[in-house]
């Protein structure tokens, strides 16, 4: 049976308020583990959200890394521009993956964390990382039977509630 892990963290913040951090992971019997493995799931998108800014902004940070290690290191030469740009680089990448909302399967199976505002966000954040997880159940099960035909009968909808369908877009 899939099961869903959650940790929750509090640290006081330099602002004199607290940050919040939740951290998920997904475990899996053998048999899920085998069809995620089958059907490539780790690398499923769950969730896409477009962040237009957050290439250049990670881009920005790195930058920044670069510059104060570059600072600090700048009298060792060669080798210091290496290590500055090493520093720069898993800065922008740590600050990409930290930032980014787009959720993969391997980030649940891995664990991930997420930021949370509040104690609200916290608690929305869980709830919608069990729905999540809820989804990729199912779709796991489906995968078990995707061989042959299935046939699905699509009823026409009450004029009123066919328009709701419309509106909202699915």
């Amino acid at each position: 049976m899939m099961d869903i892990l959650f940790k929750r963290e509090q640290s006081n913040a330099a602002s004199g308020g607290a940050n919040f951090k939740l951290w998920g992971k997904i475990e899996l019997d053998d048999d899920e583990k085998a069809i995620v493995k089958k059907y490539k799931f780790s690398d499923a998108i769950l969730i896409f959200v477009d962040q237009p800014g957050l290439v250049r902004k990670s881009f920005v940070t790195g930058l920044v890394g670069f510059s104060a290690g570059f600072a600090l290191l700048s009298t060792l030469e060669l080798l210091g521009i290496t290590i500055a740009l090493v520093i720069g680089i898993v800065t922008g990448y740590f600050y990409y993956h930290q930032k980014r909302e787009t959720l993969y399967v391997k980030d649940l199976l891995h664990g991930r964390y997420f930021v949370c505002d509040s104690v609200v966000d916290l608690a929305r954040k869980e709830a919608w990382l069990g729905t999540i997880v809820s989804f990729l159940r199912q779709v796991m099960e489906s995968a078990k039977h995707w061989d042959g035909t299935e046939r699905h009968t699509v009823e026409p909808l009450p004029k009123e509630e066919a328009r709701q369908v419309i509106i909202r877009g699915i």
